[in-house]
């Protein structure tokens, strides 16, 4: 493998061990990871509390199951671009119903959108036509005329019933309302759910993928190393080990001053632009315009509680329910009817997502138990509180807001990045991640062996 150009991918989010994976699949390089934290996974895997599978960032959910992007890099034959991970034993659950909504203390359920639409007006049913062909596959062009919010567009056509529901599955989803987001992303992302499969549930929890790409990254002879933070991106030059490789790239390990330098011919990053553009030398030139772009994009918060359930609950399927008579939360999921065994037997677990409107964290997190515990009527009789995770800072729940379009390329020769701050146009969560990262191999292979 010594004769192989190297990729480094730094950060072994699901991002970072999707690329790296496909990359050491298909053998025309030498693959390592570093990740900065002690474990691998960010901010999808989980840790255990008593034997609830708490995850640390995401909701153990696949928002399109076995249709979108996320089961097509995973699970597609490696002819096909995938990953073929069922091999390993991973696969995903769908969840047992589509969607759910609790309003005045009455929860409803339904299989499908067409479900769903029955629970709104003729005119909103007259008018899903539209939402559903609208061109929304790109951003729209600005004209003369600014580009409306996506909560100015929807509200133009459909009743606020409809609206706010939608509204509060994008809060729980993505920790943003329509207000937050272009009408362009809103569309598509809307488009994106109507059309593909129910949301899945990972067999395992979030921690079930990490697994199997661990060990598939191991099959394939790629190194995963923890607890390696990147100091700094320097030209390959810069240091008599590195001289041969395009960069070098300084890596301080936890507990430890003097930082080792390694050669990569390109690096795949998975820790977000600002990251990137402080560990990056002044050697290097970053276009201009892209910037200017993450100067002015600010990381997404939010705030999460879990639950522990007994199983007298009255409410029984892992669809998410959203929440529309509340100022903060989205709405909530119960997983452990598609995946028992994220609970331990005879229990099941809760898992809550609210978006952050002020900076005052604990203020939110009050309020947030508050209408927790008035809106869904059951939960002081049959729930307790497990624990309750703060996204924000260095761990925010999205790096860049949905639709904000930040490129994976940066204009330096070499490096792209991959991760929940590059999501594709209109896929939310970890399909706008997947959706990502087919491009960033080709790019990455094009770069250090001129195969596109």
């Amino acid at each position: 493998m010594g004769d192989k150009p190297k990729a480094l991918i730094v950060g072994s989010g699901i991002g970072g061990l999707a690329t790296a994976a496909r990359l050491a699949q298909e053998g025309r390089l030498d693959v390592e990871v570093v990740e900065r934290m002690s474990f691998p996974g960010g901010r999808f895997t989980q840790h255990d509390h008593d034997g609830f599978a708490v995850p640390t960032g995401a909701v153990h959910m696949i928002p399109h199951g076995r249709k979108g992007p996320m089961a097509k890099l995973l699970f597609n034959k490696r002819s096909k671009g995938g990953l073929d991970l069922k091999r390993h034993g991973f696969e995903f659950l769908p969840t047992t119903r589509y969607a759910g909504w609790l309003r005045d203390g009455e929860h409803r359920a339904a299989n499908g959108p067409f479900g769903v639409m029955r629970w709104f007006t003729m005119k909103d049913k007259l008018n899903l036509p539209r939402l559903l062909s609208t061109r929304a596959r790109k951003p729209w062009a600005k004209g003369e005329s600014e580009e409306p919010d996506g909560d100015e567009w929807m509200r133009r056509h459909f009743s606020d019933d409809m609206v706010d529901f939608l509204d509060a599955f994008a809060n729980f989803a993505i920790s943003l309302r329509f207000s937050q987001m272009p009408a362009s992303t809103v569309v598509r992302m809307l488009q994106n759910c109507f059309w593909l499969d129910r949301p899945s549930i990972p067999k395992g929890g979030c921690k079930g993928a990490i697994v199997a790409l661990r060990k598939d990254l191991r099959e394939n002879g790629a190194k995963v190393r923890m607890s390696q933070e990147v100091a700094e991106i320097l030209p390959g030059d810069a240091e008599e080990t590195t001289k041969n490789h395009r960069f070098a790239v300084s890596l301080r390990r936890r507990g430890r001053q003097d930082p080792d330098w390694i050669g990569a011919d390109a690096i795949v990053f998975n820790g977000g632009h600002p990251n990137l553009i402080k560990a990056l030398s002044d050697d290097f030139a970053v276009d201009k315009s892209v910037l200017q772009q993450i100067e002015q994009t600010q990381a997404v918060g939010g705030i999460g509680f879990v639950f522990a359930l007994d199983d007298d609950i009255p409410q029984r399927d892992s669809g998410v329910t959203m929440l529309t008579e509340t100022e903060r939360i989205g709405g909530y999921v119960l997983p452990t009817f598609s995946e028992p065994a994220l609970a331990p037997e005879g229990k099941h677990m809760m898992i809550t997502h609210q978006y952050v409107p002020s900076s005052d964290i604990q203020s939110e997190i009050a309020k947030g138990r508050e209408e927790l515990y008035e809106k869904i009527p059951w939960l002081a009789d049959h729930g307790e509180e497990l624990c309750v995770h703060a996204y924000h800072r260095n761990w925010p729940c999205n790096r860049s807001p949905q639709g904000a379009e930040l490129p994976a390329d940066i204009g330096v020769d070499g490096i792209r990045l991959v991760g929940d701050g590059i999501k594709a146009h209109g896929w939310m969560m970890v399909e706008g991640i997947a959706a990502n990262v087919p491009h960033v191999v080709d790019d990455i292979h094009s770069m250090t062996t001129g195969n596109a």
